[in-house]
């Protein structure tokens, strides 16, 4: 299964957008599936994963890399084509249960500095 999310800038905001017209870019997904996002910003767009700790001692974990693809070692660049991965949740929690994955999207040059922090649920 391939989710596709499309990257665009809506007045003076980030606005992520699946295939159907609808508007989020909170995910959840299994280990296997693949995610396309495609940056349609016509800017510079970046993306940047990081655990998301939840229960006694909730807060933000350090950089993880959610995919089985090749770790571009920092945040990921998103060009007008696309970039594709594929979910790998033991590359963040391993074991049983969900793991959590807060990600940011950062749109630069051309214009003012834009982001947003969506999530990635990862099933089994």
């Amino acid at each position: 299964m391939t989710i596709e999310l499309f990257i665009r800038v809506d007045g003076n905001a980030v606005v992520i957008e699946d295939a159907h017209g609808v508007r989020g870019g909170d995910l959840k997904v299994s280990t296997g599936d693949a995610v396309k996002w495609v940056n349609e910003t016509r800017r510079t767009c970046h993306l940047m994963f990081r655990e998301l700790r939840l229960g006694p001692a909730p807060g933000y974990g350090p950089r993880v890399w959610p995919f089985s693809d090749g770790d571009p070692g920092g945040d990921l660049n998103i060009p007008p084509s696309g970039w594709i991965g594929t979910v790998c949740k033991a590359n963040v929690s391993p074991g049983p249960g969900s793991a959590y994955v807060k990600y940011d999207v950062k749109v630069t040059g051309g214009g003012p500095p834009l982001g947003l922090d969506p999530i990635i649920i990862i099933d089994n």
